[in-house]
């Protein structure tokens, strides 16, 4: 293992330093999809650009349902998601370009589940988040939860006599898709569930909102709202979504941040592209990652996720 890590090393130092002998870049450079990945990306691209005068990143964060569709138009050079592409996204793009796209993953996330401050609520289970926001329980819940108090009670608090409003993310929403597919089973969302088009407006809505519960990307909570542990199940542990658990995957709703791109199988990637994102696996972009409030790859994972750029 240790050698197979050094050869990987070598062949990704010699790959960078082909692409710093390289000509100067220009031209420009397109990202469409994740409304969560969006800050990060947009981070990425004002060094890149500091350090490339000549090249110009246009970052559109139009949720991820909208990455395959940019690239299999080739409106997009990549496509950020907060979710995996699906099978049928990867067949639509396979059709269109004779082979499948190539997908790297950039950095660890997470999607917290929160409530108003005065929602003194420590911990919820995933069967429960399902009985809240699915018509059809397929976690296991014998009935649907509609109030506060047909959980466990919480000290007489207030919230409980109130009717539960039940916030999350749009259907374009990686978010949405990946909650859907966790914590309501791969379930339908029920009719009353508000959905936001952005990370910032669940955020926003639940901190108005006492009887409100949401859920959003991990780094876009903030001290409006508080986060509440989730459990797999009413014996397991809660667990917040901190760093060593999401990168752990300990957290049950632990993600992963997708890029996926064009390329020809066996052929290298435009030198653009390849710059940028050997950029986004950079100390430098990787330290940027944290401060956005995601969680960094593991050298090892870098590793492997540079292996993939090579023809």
């Amino acid at each position: 293992m240790k050698r197979w890590l050094a050869l990987l090393a070598a062949a990704c130092a010699a790959t960078a330093s082909a692409l710093a002998t390289a000509a100067p870049l220009s031209g420009s450079l397109t990202s469409v999809g994740s409304d969560t990945a969006g800050t990060l990306i947009s981070g990425w691209a004002v060094d890149f650009q500091a350090a490339h005068p000549a090249v110009r990143v246009q970052v559109q964060a139009s949720g991820s349902a909208s990455a395959p569709i940019a690239l299999i138009e080739g409106a997009a050079d990549i496509g950020t998601m907060s979710r995996a592409m699906s099978a049928g996204e990867r067949e639509a793009f396979a059709r269109r370009h004779g082979h499948p796209p190539l997908g790297l993953i950039l950095a660890h996330d997470a999607i917290a589940v929160f409530v108003h401050p005065d929602n003194p609520r420590a911990r919820i289970t995933l069967a429960e988040l399902d009985a809240i926001y699915s018509s059809d329980r397929r976690c296991g819940g014998s009935t649907a939860v509609r109030r506060w108090d047909a959980l466990a009670p919480q000290s007489g608090a207030a919230v409980d006599q109130l009717p539960i409003l039940a916030i999350g993310r749009d259907t374009g929403s990686g978010t949405n898709g990946l909650f859907r597919e966790i914590a309501l089973c791969g379930g339908r969302y029920q009719p009353k569930v508000i959905a936001w088009p952005g990370n910032g407006a669940v955020v926003a809505a639940v901190a108005s909102n006492p009887e409100a519960i949401g859920y959003a990307g991990a780094g876009y909570a903030n001290g409006l709202v508080r986060i509440v542990a989730v459990a797999r199940d009413a014996a397991g542990t809660a667990i917040l979504p901190e760093e060593h658990a999401v990168a752990s995957g300990r957290y049950p709703l632990s993600r992963a941040l997708h890029v996926y791109i064009n390329r020809v199988p066996g052929e290298a990637l435009a030198p653009l592209p390849a710059a940028f994102l050997e950029y986004a696996l950079s100390d430098a972009a990787q330290a940027r990652v944290r401060g956005e409030g995601f969680v960094p790859l593991t050298a090892a994972e870098r590793l492997a996720q540079r292996a993939l750029l090579a023809p």
